[in-house]
Parts: C-alpha cells; structure tokens; sequence
C-alpha cells in the first residue's frame, strides 16, 4: 500500500461527510439544499483552514411550475416526464404535435429527416455521457432548434429508471422549444406508433437577479500561484446526486484535509474551490473565473476538478487537450498505486472546462469512462442515490488526488508554466 492510500484509508471522516452531502437532498441550485449544503461545507473548511470564504455568483435562475406530456388517442395516455432546466414554455393548454423519432438524435439522424423536422415534436436519445463518441444533450437540443422543431423530447434508455434531468442551455429570454426528459418505456409507447400525437404542457419562470454561490478555502503557501482542487455540489431534484457530486465534494473536503501539512514557504498556495449552477450550463465556475482579477487567475497553474469519482473501479483524467497533463497523470497513477487512464480531447461537461478555456491546465477524474454497464450509469437519475457508492472507490480517488495535487505542489512555476505546452484547448 502506499503513502497515499494509506492516507486516503486513515481519514475518518470521508463517508460521513458523503452521506452529510447526500442528506442534503438533490442539491438542486435554487432549491434552497444547495444552499445549506455550503453552508455546512463552508464550516468543514474552516476547519482546515482560516481563509474561508463565500462568493456570490449570479445565473439565469428558473423553475419549473407545473409539466405533462400525453399520447393522445381514443385513450389518452399520461407519460412521465422532467423538464430540461431553463426549457421554453408552452400554453397554459398545452402544445399538441407530431412526434418523430431520430433515433440516437445526432447529425446524420437530423440530416436525414431534413425539412420533416420543422414544426415536429423530436424525439432522440440520451447518451452515457462518459464515452469517446458521446454527444451531449445540448448538442442535440440546439440542432432540435436549429432545424425548427416544435419541441424536443430525450428518452433514457435504461429500461425502468425513469426519466432523467439535465439543462437546456437555454439563456435568459433566449431562443428555445419546449423541452422534456422522458423514460424508457414511454419512447417505446411513442416509437411503437409512427406519427403518434402527443399533448405536451411546460410552464416554467424565469427567476431573475438569482444568485448561486462558490464556496472557497485558501491554504496560502511561498508563492502567488495556486494548486485549484474543484467540485461542484449542486445537483437535481432526482434522487440525493451522490454520484454527481456527493463524491467529488467529500473527496474534495478530505483532499484538503490530507494536503493542509504539504503546503509551506516553498510551495503553491492550495485552493479549494466548490461551486454550484454547475448543472445550469457550468453558471457558477464560468462566472466565478470571468469576474477574477486577470492577475489571480493567472496565478491558478492548474485545477484538479472532481466531479463523479465513484461509481465504477476505474478512473480516468480528462485532461482537455492540454497533452502536457497526460505525464502527470501517469506519475499520479504510480504514486497512488492506483490506475488512472487519460483521455485528451476536451469534453466540457464539467468545471474544468472553463479553467481550461481560460489557458489554465485542466483535468476532470472520473469514474467509469467507457464503461456504461458500471453504476456511474444513475447519473441524472433517481437511483443517483448513496447506496451504489462502494468506500473503496472513494478511498481509491481520495488517493489519486492526494498524489496529484502533492506532485503538483512540489513542482517550480516554470514546470507549472510548461504544463501549457502543446494544449489546443477551444477559448485559449
């Protein structure tokens, strides 16, 4: 066993703090558990350090008022189904339409239905979003608009886990169509009858001057630059978001726990930063960053972002094509004693992304990449819940953080700096 796992097993209080996290509820930005959720965050913190700090962010604030989607027909039939956050609504009475079915819903799909999109109800599918070819939600839900459909409907398509939750991207008074998740079985009623009407109903209000908030601890060291350590502790209203991201927080809290004594007169700063509005399009982050001082957010050299760390025994760095990062993954891997694969193309579908777009070396570790059989598949949905969460998988990601913020801090500035090489990452 090594150092680092031996660190990782001796720190007592990470299952607790994942099931305080999960107590919480889904966490759901606005919901009002997000906030107390900090709240309790923010004292953990203080109890590594004094610089602890509560940062106000605002974001395009929404909720949903009242949902139904039905098949019509000589016996009308009620489907489940979750509004995408931030949908377009409908009439008070409903918007009634043609479904048509573009199978997975991606470019060839939209290409070879071309003009019968326009005015449809589309139907597609959801995709396990840790995958090499995954294409997000969003992707599908703008070629949906972009082709003038009347609304857009994205089935899970594990049979009987419901239907899922999951942003529309849509901003503040923006463009947009209706917009629902909807489950396995009720895309099977829709695909079983070509040209099936359906009945679906949205009303939704935009809740402005709302804010979300970023919870920050500071462990200043020698120097200026700081070592960022990321997780986001929002969530949905579906079960109690353990997998995403209970895990990334508690691993996170115990993270900063372990590092505090690493941190001296010959180091980076450490910061510990967790936000919420992550799943309103990354709000929080993107916000949190845009409005630093040019001159801090150059001192931030690289962020080690958590997010979905449990859930399978496999974890993986996305390193957001900054390729430089793949060698630190690797010496990671070998001082963890535990294995961590690394992917390089940018996937923004976390806050690493925009530290990445902001020229900062970025990576998310995540548990289960290519592996949609693994338990990661919950995410979104209502099993997302503390019970599919294994303590020797967290222990595992609490070690692979630990070695790679440790290898991190003990690196100069100019080796920090170098980690920039070669990267292609989209916004730098």
């Amino acid at each position: 066993m090594t150092s680092w796992q031996q660190a990782a097993a001796k720190d007592t209080a990470l299952m607790n703090d994942f099931q305080a996290i999960c107590g919480f509820g889904g966490r759901l930005s606005g919901s009002g558990q997000d906030e107390a959720a900090m709240a309790w965050a923010l004292e953990r913190l203080r109890e590594v350090g004094p610089d602890v700090r509560r940062v106000a962010v605002p974001y395009d604030g929404w909720r949903c008022l009242s949902s139904s989607l039905t098949l019509l027909g000589d016996t009308p039939l009620s489907l489940d189904c979750v509004p995408l956050l931030r949908s377009a609504s409908t009439d008070a009475a409903g918007l009634e339409g043609v479904v048509l079915d573009l199978g997975a819903g991606r470019q060839e799909d939209f290409d070879r239905a071309g003009d019968a999109v326009r005015g449809k109800i589309v139907l597609v599918r959801h995709e396990y979003p840790f995958s090499q070819g995954h294409l997000h939600r969003r992707r599908k839900y703008d070629m949906a608009v972009a082709r003038g459909a009347a609304a857009f409907l994205i089935a899970n398509t594990l049979p009987g886990a419901g239907p899922l939750s999951g942003s529309s991207g849509r901003p503040r008074d923006g463009a947009g169509i209706p917009a629902a998740y909807i489950d396995h079985e009720g895309a099977q009623a829709l695909a079983a009858q070509p040209g099936a009407r359906v009945r679906l109903q949205i009303q939704g209000e935009e809740l402005r001057d709302s804010m979300a908030c970023a919870g920050i601890l500071d462990l200043p060291g020698g120097r200026d630059s700081r070592i960022v350590i990321s997780a986001h502790m929002d969530g949905h209203h579906l079960g109690n978001s353990a997998l995403d991201n209970a895990t990334g927080v508690a691993v996170a809290l115990a993270a900063a726990r372990i590092l505090a004594g690493s941190v001296g007169p010959d180091t980076p700063g450490l910061r510990v930063c967790f936000f919420t509005a992550e799943e309103w399009a990354l709000a929080g982050s993107a916000r949190y960053l845009a409005d630093m001082p040019a001159a801090e957010r150059r001192d931030l050299k690289l962020n080690i972002n958590l997010d979905t760390v449990a859930g399978d025994d496999t974890l993986c760095a996305l390193i957001s094509q900054y390729p430089a990062l793949a060698g630190v993954v690797d010496r990671t891997a070998e001082r963890a004693g535990v294995p961590v694969s690394h992917w390089l193309p940018f996937m923004p579908n976390s806050d690493h992304a925009n530290f990445a777009k902001h020229g900062i070396p970025a990576l998310r570790l995540v548990a289960g990449f290519e592996k949609p059989e693994s338990r990661v598949r919950h995410i979104l949905s209502r099993g997302d819940v503390p019970d599919i969460i294994l303590e020797s998988e967290m222990r595992n990601a609490l070690a692979v953080t630990c070695a790679m913020a440790s290898l991190a801090l003990s690196m100069s500035d100019h080796e920090l700096d170098a980690l920039k090489s070669g990267s292609t990452c989209p916004g730098i």
